[in-house]
């Protein structure tokens, strides 16, 4: 039951942006879906002109009378395309009283839905803060992937979540780099491990630093339906180190269980 949350806590690193690349690019195994979990409200219904219906909200009435998680996302999601990749996306409203309204059917006690044990579900959930209705979420999720650049005043935000952050949940915490920024991944994870250890008094190895990605406009605006994705969209650098992040994260997901035409393929092989 897979679940990877992406969040931010300063500025706008590009959560969206970051949700629909990984998807985009993930390996086969991963059936990957997004979902807009953002409490201010979905931007890919805008960006990439699809439909107000389907949505999260129906992903949410769905989940109620659903007897298993397995099967609610066909009803609910619609495709995004980038090039001849088909990536199926669970779009919220652009205002986010619908998708607060609908979280607590999505995280409250017992509710499986953003865990299916089929596909990886990349959750977008856009900025968070104190008391944000997201919170639920990332302790159910098993990668928590937190979107920053490596300037003085992010990584000061940052820190300053690290302690509810580490406790949400078992799952691991990835802060992932953004481009620029006045420091090297080293340095932020120097900061941020010292600050979990010795200031918070938990497992400075709670929490590990990824990036920084590549500053890449043209694979950014083909994400963004800005522009026309290309023969060879897979070798643009943010595509590329959106696939080679999928390493890092893989051992912290658990395994997808097999389609039953997967389970009929090796029964006869």
């Amino acid at each position: 039951m897979p679940l990877l949350a992406v969040t931010y806590v300063k500025g706008r690193p590009g959560a969206t942006t970051t949700a629909l690349g990984l998807a985009a690019v993930a390996p086969e195994w991963s059936r990957p879906v997004v979902v807009e979990c953002d409490p201010a409200g979905g931007d890919l219904m805008r960006r990439h002109r699809l439909a107000a219906v389907p949505s999260v909200v129906d992903l949410a009435a769905t989940a109620r009378g659903a007897a298993s998680s397995g099967d609610v996302f066909a009803a609910a999601s619609q495709a995004v395309a980038v090039r001849e990749v088909m990536v199926p996306v669970v779009v919220a409203p652009a205002g986010g009283s619908q998708t607060l309204a609908a979280l607590p059917e999505l995280t409250g006690s017992g509710r499986a839905v953003l865990a299916a044990p089929d596909r990886v579900v990349v959750a977008d959930c856009g900025r968070l803060g104190p008391g944000s209705p997201v919170w639920p979420l990332l302790r159910l999720a098993d990668v928590v992937l937190v979107l920053a650049r490596a300037n003085a005043d992010e990584v000061a935000h940052l820190r300053e979540h690290l302690g509810e952050l580490v406790d949400a949940g078992a799952g691991r915490l990835i802060v992932l780099l953004g481009a620029g920024g006045a420091y090297s991944a080293a340095d932020v994870a120097d900061v941020l491990s010292t600050h979990v250890g010795q200031e918070l008094a938990r497992d400075p190895e709670a929490v590990s630093v990824l990036g920084p990605l590549p500053h890449d406009r043209r694979a950014a605006a083909v994400l963004g339906r800005e522009l026309v994705a290309g023969r060879r969209w897979r070798r643009l650098p943010l595509m590329a180190a959106y696939a080679r992040l999928w390493t890092d994260l893989a051992p912290y997901l658990p395994a997808v269980a097999p389609q039953p035409a997967d389970v009929a393929t090796e029964a006869t092989s």
